[in-house]
């Protein structure tokens, strides 16, 4: 490494840290009223939000490092442009294109870093966040009812006890009406509610009653009477609605989206899978765009290199971020091509940086 070298690297690596730091502490609380906002109702203690900060640690870090590196290298090129440094060292005969040498490598780095957290990381993070999620719900359900008055935590079961003794239930009555061609109505002396093992479970354990089922298409019902019954129901339908920005498809691994997308039975959205499958990499590769994007357009003569870096990096990474999120829309309803959708971003970045690069010289000169 060159005197020049480390000169830039030190340069640049001080924004590195106080960009990531701000992005950080700035990202983080938005996503603590997030999360906030999504767990309400669901029993969520002050433990799990800790907890939930920490599963949202990778998926941020995948997102945030390129646009780090973007902020970073606009920082300190600006500042050498704009005290003349750059235009010094051309005309001691450096080519300014050995500015892109340490943007390049420490992009290639911090997209490494991003790559492993957006591969392994993210759907690490977000699993955990919907399954502290579903257990949330599980003790919220299960520590939730109220003597003598209707509950419909699903949409389609409805849940009536007309006692509570301790954690038993007396006169307990259970619709479930999800399947309007296979509506069930259980009646039981007793029972109580329970978390099942699973942590999209709740379970209710009844003892002394009789499940109807009523088939709408024969038009009949059959009576099952029993001694002891456990009915189960799926509480991921309620985490669902309140996770909204924490798609299912992010909890995967690359290896189950490439099986899906693989899989000629697959019934789900492969435009989707696609979109994230190639955006797993795609992000990484936009740190090294990012960084090398920076030093042509860092380079001027102006004042005010800071205030410059922040709304340069400010808007690219919107645009980086609408111009994705309009790519995925389309690509999911069939009017683009979905490998192409996750990649347009960084194509677009590619060549806004060669025709910037192509004037680098002139401009720095």
């Amino acid at each position: 490494m060159t005197t020049l070298d480390r000169y830039v690297l030190r340069e640049i690596g001080v924004p590195i840290v106080v960009g990531l730091g701000l992005f950080f502490v700035v990202v983080t609380f938005v996503q603590l009223f997030t999360i906030s906002d999504a767990t309400t109702g669901l029993g969520i203690t002050g433990a799990d939000m800790a907890q939930a900060l920490l599963y949202s640690l990778p998926p941020l870090t995948g997102l945030l490092l390129p646009a780090s590196a973007l902020f970073a290298t606009l920082l300190a090129i600006g500042r050498m442009s704009s005290d003349r440094e750059v235009m010094g060292l051309t005309a001691m005969g450096v080519s300014p294109y050995r500015l892109l040498r340490v943007p390049a490598a420490l992009g290639v780095i911090m997209g490494a870093v991003s790559c492993y957290a957006l591969v392994v990381g993210e759907p690490w993070g977000v699993r955990g966040l919907r399954d502290l999620m579903a257990r949330g719900a599980q003790r919220a359900l299960a520590g939730g009812v109220r003597a003598d008055e209707f509950q419909e935590w699903i949409p389609g079961v409805t849940f009536l006890a007309r006692e509570r003794v301790g954690r038993d239930l007396r006169g307990v009555m259970l619709a479930d009406r999800r399947d309007p061609d296979r509506a069930i109505v259980i009646t039981a002396e007793s029972g109580q509610v329970a978390s099942g093992a699973a942590s999209r479970d709740i379970v209710f354990a009844l003892r002394e009653g009789s499940i109807v089922v009523h088939d709408a298409d024969a038009d009949s019902a059959r009576v099952i009477r029993f001694e002891t019954s456990d009915y189960r129901i799926d509480v991921q339908s309620i985490v669902g609605r309140k996770a909204k920005t924490l798609p299912a498809v992010q909890a995967k691994d690359v290896w189950t989206l490439w099986d899906d997308l693989h899989d000629v039975t697959f019934t789900g959205d492969r435009a989707l899978e696609t979109v994230v499958l190639n955006r797993k990499l795609a992000l990484p590769v936009a740190t090294v765009v990012f960084a090398l994007l920076a030093v042509p357009l860092a380079c001027s003569r102006s004042p005010a290199a800071r205030a410059r870096g922040f709304l340069y990096s400010s808007a690219l990474v919107a645009s980086y971020y609408y111009i994705g999120r309009w790519a995925e829309l389309a690509a999911r309803s069939g009017n683009l091509n979905a490998v192409f959708a996750a990649w347009l971003p960084n194509l677009l970045g590619v060549i806004g940086m060669s025709l910037l690069l192509v004037r680098f010289r002139g401009k720095a000169a």
